[in-house]
């Protein structure tokens, strides 16, 4: 081959390696000049706007969730009045019907209610008419109710039967609504021998207490039933009220309850629990722990196979812990959905 033809080829190559070297650096610019073009209009766009909806006078927790999904952020400060309930929202701000960018901050007036309450006299009482008067106290044109705490049962020489022996807080004092009344209730003459009382129709939370204080050793027998203001409640009894009987005699209550889909803040739960084939015979209890307070909720001899079983009212979160001989065996939990 000679040299002109050699010439040739390589100036033939070297335009072809130029042009390539073009070609490649034309894609790349226009891939970064397509990037660019969509980062820009993506960071120049204009900003999603929301219209301020009227929140006024609502629940601030009913009316939460809307806001965010809205995409606007709530921003709350709280005001103390004492004729408002707890949680309404005063003002607003943007007020409504304004127009504001997407994530924009909505600040919220929300009322933080100081009701004082002055506790009324329950000494001398049936607990019944004691309980009554705590759920109805009128104040102004409001009805407002105070929760019970602790109810402890002892004997007395000198009250009578589910009389109110004692309170606290006193009758008098004033105090905010979220705190709760305990009370000490007579369960007469502490004697060998008492009478049953009459229970069918209350609820076993109240009842049951009561029985324990009078020596009785409490069997539960669970009936289903479909309305909910039935649960918990003692609906038969043996022996009858009026009935003699004796310390650690065995009582049998039917007690209704409404099976639960959910679990709501406070309702009347069943607990079913079988003790281990390993464990062996002894005294076996149940204590509940919850809002309320903590309180022994089942106590028989039992052993290995026996099922522990009972109803009772829970009010928030709850523990149940089974102890034999007063020791802790096993626990459960029950939480608010």
């Amino acid at each position: 081959m000679n040299k002109k033809n050699t010439s040739r080829e390589e100036r033939l190559k070297y335009f072809g390696s130029i042009g390539r070297i073009a070609a490649i650096f034309f894609i790349g610019f226009s891939i970064f000049l397509f990037v660019s073009t969509i980062i820009l209009i993506l960071l120049t766009r204009p900003e999603r706007e929301v219209v301020v909806p009227d929140v006024e006078g609502k629940r601030f927790i009913e009316v939460y969730s809307g806001l965010t999904r809205k995409g606007m952020k709530p921003e709350i400060r709280f005001k103390d009045i004492a004729d408002i309930d707890d949680g309404v929202i005063l003002s607003q701000y943007p007020k409504k019907g304004k127009v504001v960018p997407e994530n924009s901050t909505v600040k919220l007036l929300v009322s933080r209610s100081r009701y004082f309450i002055e506790v009324p006299s329950l000494v001398g009482k049936e607990l019944p008419l004691a309980l009554n008067n705590l759920k109805n106290i009128h104040r102004h044109d409001k009805t407002l109710s105070l929760g019970t705490g602790v109810i402890s049962f002892i004997p007395s020489e000198t009250i009578a039967d589910n009389i109110v022996m004692d309170q606290a807080p006193r009758a008098g004092e004033k105090i905010t609504p979220d705190l709760k009344i305990n009370l000490l209730v007579s369960t007469g003459r502490l004697a060998t021998d008492s009478t049953m009382p009459g229970i069918v129709g209350q609820s076993i939370e109240l009842c049951y207490d009561l029985l324990r204080a009078k020596g009785l050793t409490v069997k539960e027998e669970i009936v289903a039933t479909d309305d909910p203001k039935r649960s918990g409640m003692v609906i038969a009894q043996t022996p009858a009220a009026g009935t003699y009987v004796k310390r650690e005699e065995e009582c049998t209550v039917k007690v209704s309850w409404c099976p639960l889909d959910k679990h709501p803040y406070a309702a009347y739960e069943k607990i079913e629990y079988e003790i281990p084939d390993d464990e062996k015979a002894g005294r076996y209890e149940a204590y509940v722990e919850d809002g309320r307070s903590k309180r022994i909720r089942f106590s028989k001899n039992a052993g290995p196979g026996h099922k522990i079983m009972f109803v009772f009212r829970r009010e928030g979160n709850a523990i149940i812990t089974f102890l034999k001989n007063k020791t802790k065996i096993d626990d459960m939990t029950i939480d608010v959905d």
